[in-house]
């Protein structure tokens, strides 16, 4: 088949995928839906905290040292806190952790709202973090539990398409609006902050309605009770060894994008804001479409090949630096194969682990993406060195990348998923 039928054959799939997303949709149980919906309201806050509350922390006065204090004791807390939140939500219940999680989360973004402070600031992003912890090992496994192995891809593709649309609504009008108010009506640019923060810590409470009125999972007739074998330590051990590959390769790189866009390609504060808002929608719309795509290739074969691919279009970054328009393009292809296979992945890690451990088994392997993350983050300032032109850390990453991929790949491949109907209701 040639480039033109591939093309097409490709185009054909996602028009597939689309059709069964907005089936499952529409079959799906009113518990489903409310978790979709959830989602899109809990990535409000998220959309705030990820890209707007630093500037709102920086109109507020506070210094760079204080900023990166206040960032980086809550990233301490999440850390912390993902020690215990699967475990926790395995042994008290998913839904009981999700709603704490999201009151914890509320308290943290209400706090902000308050007279500016630097201990209360540290507590508020302590409190977001500490209920993120909770929320999504918590979310994540739920999810699993509510719908059939088969099915289950196509619900995490929904749930983060509905998140991911809301994080990128947040984000572009979080950094738009208190600018605009200021240029057109006079706000103060630190007013204009206030109210999204305070739209965003509004919309923390509505997804505690929505949670309320789903039913708790339980296997009829018994406790859940935890098993740790084997087969489950062996899985997890090399899961959590690949994600740590891939968040040492992400933090050696991803976090600088935006200076290596700015300081050495010259891109505005309002390009970098359509470069990352066009990413998000790419990958939001690429979410709602993958599913279908694991059907006929396998998740684990298409796991890595997305994730591979991706390895390419990152490495022509450094060397597009003539054309923003290309690097923007490029930006958006890497983080699109790079993230897109994320429901074929939650999906299928969710059902070759056994229910009774499933937040567990995220949670324990979302920390070590997340220490490698910060490790690689914390070196990798010292090879950068102010030059945002070099590309020796896009190899790195790149290396990164592909042996995290590999590892993945020569694992599972074996591993096979079920296809049975969840005996729980």
């Amino acid at each position: 088949m040639g480039m033109r039928g591939t093309v097409k054959g490709l185009a054909q799939t996602g028009q597939e995928s689309a059709g069964e997303s907005f089936r499952y949709y529409s079959s799906s149980s009113h518990d489903e839906r409310r978790i979709i919906q959830a989602s899109f309201f809990m990535g409000i806050l998220s959309g705030v905290t990820w890209y707007v509350i630093a500037l709102y922390w920086d109109a507020l006065g506070f210094s760079s040292e204080e900023i990166g204090l206040i960032g980086g004791i809550g990233s301490a807390v999440g850390i912390v806190s993902l020690l215990f939140a699967g475990f926790l939500a395995d042994t008290f219940g998913r839904k009981n952790l999700l709603l704490i999680g999201l009151f914890f989360s509320t308290v943290g973004a209400a706090l902000f709202l308050l007279e500016p402070n630097l201990v209360l600031f540290i507590v508020a992003e302590g409190l977001i973090s500490l209920g993120s912890s909770m929320v999504q090992p918590s979310i994540v496994a739920l999810m699993a539990d509510k719908a059939a192995p088969t099915r289950l891809k196509f619900f995490y593709g929904l749930q983060g398409f509905s998140n991911q649309i809301a994080i990128t609504i947040a984000s572009a009008t979080g950094i738009f609006f208190p600018g605009f108010m200021l240029a057109n009506v006079g706000l103060e640019l630190t007013t204009g902050y206030w109210l999204v923060v305070l739209a965003a810590a509004l919309s923390c409470v509505v997804p505690i309605f929505y949670i309320l009125r789903v039913s708790e999972v339980k296997k009829q007739g018994e406790r859940l009770r935890f098993r740790f074998d084997r087969t489950f330590q062996k899985r997890l051990f090399v899961y959590s060894f690949q994600n740590a590959l891939i968040g040492v390769g992400a933090g050696f790189v991803i976090p600088w994008l935006p200076l290596v866009f700015q300081e050495g390609m010259g891109a505005s504060s309002v390009q970098l804001t359509l470069m990352v808002t066009a990413s998000n929608i790419a990958v939001a719309v690429g979410w709602f479409v993958i599913p279908k795509f694991a059907e006929s290739r396998g998740s684990v074969a298409l796991i890595t090949a997305f994730q591979i691919a991706s390895v390419a279009f990152l490495l022509a970054i450094p060397y597009s630096a003539f054309s923003l328009l290309l690097v923007a393009l490029l930006f958006t292809a890497r983080g699109l194969f790079m993230l897109i296979p994320m429901p074929v992945l939650n999906a299928y890690v969710m059902n070759i682990v056994s229910e009774e451990v499933r937040a567990s088994f995220w949670a324990i392997s979302t920390l070590t993406w997340t220490i490698g993350f910060s490790a690689a983050y914390a070196v990798s300032g010292y090879v950068w060195a102010n030059d945002y032109s070099r590309v020796e850390p896009f190899y790195f990453t790149a290396a990164a990348y592909i042996a995290g991929s590999l590892v993945f790949y020569l694992y599972f491949k074996r591993v096979a998923e079920p296809k049975d109907e969840p005996t729980s209701t």
